[in-house]
């Protein structure tokens, strides 16, 4: 019989722990899929939008904290995300999975097998949708395939480094990003600036676009307004 071929699988896996990590790492590779490995919910939103992903195998317990994983989940879908989800994780209490189940596709708890965690990943794969072409907030719309800028139907045009501040906002609507994590989000990892760079971004986005689209949050950061 002809030796049938399974599709390349695109997976973000968001794993904490580094030994499980790299074993999953090794493992889905040898099964057909492409892992693509997120230590931390920030990680994972840095990787969103360098590949499409066809699926996301999340942890709940993450670096940023007990919930992050449920939290990462949320943003996925409030950004436009329709790919399925997959929590694997060691809590294993009726009212997480509950919680799993309502944000995501399935829920499986550690320790598991291989077999059974491929076999519910490529189940999931067959229902599979793709990463969204456009997001939008009120009158504002990023066209993310051309990079494209609209308000109110106008095209706005901003710098690369404009660009990129504004689609993190939108890609996390309602999360607060300090000026620490604009800076490694935006600049990468390692960048210092002494100087209120990030300030003057943000005013330039503002006056671009509105002066409401990013709203300051005193003592904490910045995060995405309310639709005008």
């Amino acid at each position: 019989m002809p030796k049938v071929s399974l599709p390349l699988l695109r997976l973000l896996m968001v794993e904490d722990d580094p030994t499980l990590g790299q074993s999953l790492l090794e493992a889905l590779t040898q099964q057909h899929f492409k892992p693509i490995w997120a230590r931390s919910r920030l990680e994972a939103e840095a990787l969103l939008w360098q590949e499409p992903f066809d699926l996301f195998l999340l942890d709940v317990r993450l670096p940023e904290g007990e919930e992050a994983g449920f939290e990462l989940a949320q943003s996925l879908r409030a950004a436009g995300f329709l790919q399925p989800i997959l929590f694997l994780t060691a809590r294993e209490a009726l009212s997480d999975r509950v919680r799993g189940l309502s944000l995501g596709e399935d829920y499986l708890a550690k320790p598991f097998a291989l077999p059974e965690l491929v076999a519910r990943l490529r189940a999931l794969a067959r229902r599979g949708e793709i990463r969204p072409q456009t997001l939008a907030h009120g009158q504002l719309l990023l066209a993310l395939e051309r990079r494209e800028v609209r308000y109110a139907g106008e095209l706005v045009r901003l710098s690369a480094k404009e660009y990129q501040l504004l689609e993190l906002f939108m890609i996390g609507p309602g999360r607060i990003y300090n000026r620490e994590e604009i800076l490694e989000r935006i600049w990468g990892p390692g960048f210092e600036s002494n100087s209120n760079l990030v300030e003057v971004y943000v005013k330039n986005l503002r006056r671009r676009i509105h002066n409401r689209v990013i709203e300051t949050v005193r003592g904490l950061g910045y995060r995405l307004g309310e639709p005008v």
